[in-house]
């Protein structure tokens, strides 16, 4: 059987294929916010988060199945994938649901926008290391950040154990993050989102069952509204998101991936005062100016510390900021075909 070798890891991608990407992480997932929102308010916020998971489990299990892409798992993979799914999707989302009945979704995605500092004190107790001072510093002002927006009590704000609840999502995202991307896997990293997503998924419904959240609703309560926001959750958030996310992880870096936590809280926030879901404040606007630039300091120096793989196949990322590394991504591919026509061609003896 002819083997077909695998694309190359440094293999420049399309330029159109990274700025769709780019698009969909930047607005799909900005705009879960305000789809979990209004799926919430019609449907019991458990069933809303297992339905979005298995929901685009099956999608991607379907996708790879006739692709014929699905590989060989193991029980450590799948232990991985519970583990990693019980932190994203019930620690995190499902925490994320419940709170929304009451926060407005602005605020949410500010809450959630401090993942990355939960995943670099993570990283720094595990390895046992202070953070780069850049990042120190981001942490700083991610805290001051929080702190100013914790401390209002405005429309949408919800009770403080909401806001607690929220700072604590974050964390169970960064550990689930962590631990998915560091456990056993399989090779395809769309088939372990599915995995991830299917674990967590199962969980959620049996929370959901066990909790009698079920009881006394009835699908025909749904809206079109209700309906199009859980369709746009499970396709347009999870399915095309996690895709474009993990695509980029291979197409880009770590770093410029992950650009998505400073931009979508903006586009969170534009769309809550668009539809008039969050008031304009400037507390909140302050908060979130604070909070996205501590984001940004972190993701920005996170690139001189890379991962020792990622820094081995990439070594010039290691050199570059994370918005650097976006725009170079983008430029660079118009480049990709010409150069591929004047490389030299492999000798076939």
């Amino acid at each position: 059987m002819t083997r077909h070798p695998s694309p190359r890891a440094d293999a420049v991608a399309p330029r159109w294929a990274v700025i769709g990407a780019f698009a969909v992480i930047y607005l799909f997932w900005g705009g879960t916010f305000l789809a979990l929102r209004y799926a919430v308010a019609e449907v019991p916020p458990l069933l809303t988060i297992a339905t979005r998971c298995i929901g685009g489990a099956l999608v991607l299990y379907a996708w790879l199945g006739a692709r014929r892409k699905l590989g060989p798992t193991t029980a450590s993979q799948w232990l991985t994938a519970a583990l990693a799914g019980g932190f994203l999707f019930v620690g995190c989302h499902s925490v994320l649901a419940g709170a929304e009945q009451r926060v407005s979704s602005g605020q949410a995605a500010l809450y959630m926008s401090t993942t990355p500092l939960w995943m670099v004190l993570l990283s720094s107790w595990r390895e046992r290391r202070m953070p780069h001072r850049l990042v120190l510093a981001g942490l700083v002002l991610g805290v001051a950040g929080v702190a100013l927006l914790t401390g209002g009590d405005g429309a949408g704000a919800g009770s403080m154990t909401d806001r607690l609840a929220l700072l604590g999502g974050g964390l169970s995202w960064a550990a689930g993050s962590l631990i998915g991307r560091d456990g056993p896997k399989p090779q395809s990293v769309a088939q372990s989102t599915a995995m991830q997503l299917l674990g967590g998924g199962l969980v959620v419904l049996l929370l959901s069952a066990a909790t009698g959240e079920l009881s006394g609703w009835s699908a025909h309560q749904l809206t079109s509204r209700g309906i199009v926001s859980v369709g746009f959750l499970v396709f347009g958030g999870t399915v095309l998101g996690f895709g474009a996310y993990t695509w980029l992880l291979q197409a880009t870096s770590t770093a410029a991936a992950g650009t998505y936590a400073f931009v979508n809280p903006i586009v969170a926030l534009a769309l809550a005062w668009l539809v008039g879901d969050e008031p304009f404040e400037l507390r909140t606007v302050l908060a979130g100016i604070v909070v996205v630039a501590g984001v940004l300091l972190i993701w920005s120096s996170s690139t001189r510390e890379s991962h020792p793989r990622e820094a081995a196949r990439h070594p010039q990322r290691g050199r570059e900021s994370a918005l650097r590394q976006v725009l170079r991504a983008l430029e660079m591919t118009r480049y990709a075909h010409a150069a591929a026509r004047i490389r030299p061609r492999a000798n076939p003896d």
